[in-house]
C-alpha cells in the first residue's frame, strides 16, 4: 500500500467525481484527513457544472473557499508553469494548458495530484519535474484502506 501524503490536489474530472452526492462520506473522510488543494481548472469545471444546474455561482465559490484551498494565480504559479512548459517544449512536447496549470499547482503546493484514470499518462510527463500523480481509482482504494484502518483503530 502506498503511503498517502498529507496534501492532495484534484484534477478537474476527479474533483467532479469526488463531489458527487454518492461520495459525500468519502469526501468528508478526505477533508478530515488531508489538506485539499484545488487547481483553477478543477474550480472552473466544478463551477461550470453548478452554473449549468442553475446554482448561485457566488455562493458556490464561497463554499469552495470555506472547504478547500484554491490555488490562486501567483508569481510562483506563473513561474512554475513557464519552467515546466519551457522544459517540455525543449523536449518537443507542447503540454495542454489545463494540464500544465493543474500540474504546476500540485507541484508548488507539494501535493499528490489525483486525476481521472485516463489522464494519468498525460500527467506523467510532469513527473520528472516534481509532480506526484495517482489515478482516481487507485486513490479511492487507498482511501478505503485508510478508512478501514481508522475504523479498526477507533473500535479498539
Amino acid at each position: 500500500m502506498r503511503m498517502l501524503p498529507e496534501r492532495i490536489s484534484f484534477g478537474p474530472i476527479s474533483f467532479l467525481k469526488i463531489t458527487r452526492k454518492q461520495n459525500k462520506e468519502i469526501l468528508e473522510f478526505i477533508l478530515a484527513e488531508f489538506q485539499v488543494f484545488l487547481p483553477l481548472p478543477a474550480v472552473n469545471s466544478y463551477l461550470m457544472t453548478k452554473g449549468l444546474l442553475g446554482r448561485d455561482i457566488d455562493e458556490e465559490i464561497k463554499i469552495l473557499r470555506e472547504v478547500f484551498t484554491i490555488v490562486e494565480v501567483s508569481d510562483q504559479l506563473i513561474r512554475k508553469m513557464a519552467e515546466l512548459g519551457g522544459a517540455l517544449v525543449k523536449e518537443g512536447i507542447v503540454p495542454n494548458f489545463s494540464d500544465l496549470i493543474t500540474a504546476a499547482s500540485a507541484i508548488i503546493t507539494e501535493s499528490l495530484l489525483v486525476v481521472n484514470d485516463k489522464k494519468v499518462k498525460d500527467y506523467e510527463i510532469f513527473s520528472k519535474y516534481g509532480l506526484d500523480v495517482i489515478s482516481y481509482t487507485k486513490f479511492l482504494e487507498e482511501i478505503e484502506s485508510l478508512a478501514e484502518e481508522e475504523a479498526k483503530r477507533v473500535a479498539k
